[in-house]
């Protein structure tokens, strides 16, 4: 996977998102704002950086924040092609 995880803290919440060259910007999800996840999130992260993180049990919000990201980008993903194929 290529790609970027970026976040937007609006509201008391972080808004999580996935930016590639090949499907652009696509929402994942949203959840309640976290100091550790944000520290963790605010400048970035490459997909491959988040999908092969090896500092668990350090935070247990982010270690949870991370186990969703394959989900969530499989759904994306799903929902990108279906959109595409729509209008084709």
């Amino acid at each position: 996977m290529e790609g970027k995880i970026i976040i937007k803290n609006i509201s008391d919440m972080i808004h999580f998102y996935w930016t590639s060259l090949k499907f652009g910007t696509m929402y994942l999800f949203s959840q309640k704002f976290s100091k550790g996840v944000f520290d963790f999130f605010c400048w970035g992260r490459a997909i491959t950086e988040v999908l092969s993180f090896k500092n668990w049990n350090r935070n247990p919000k982010l270690d949870k924040t991370i186990t969703k990201f394959p989900i969530y980008m499989k759904y994306a993903l799903k929902e990108y092609i279906d959109a595409n194929a729509k209008i084709a």
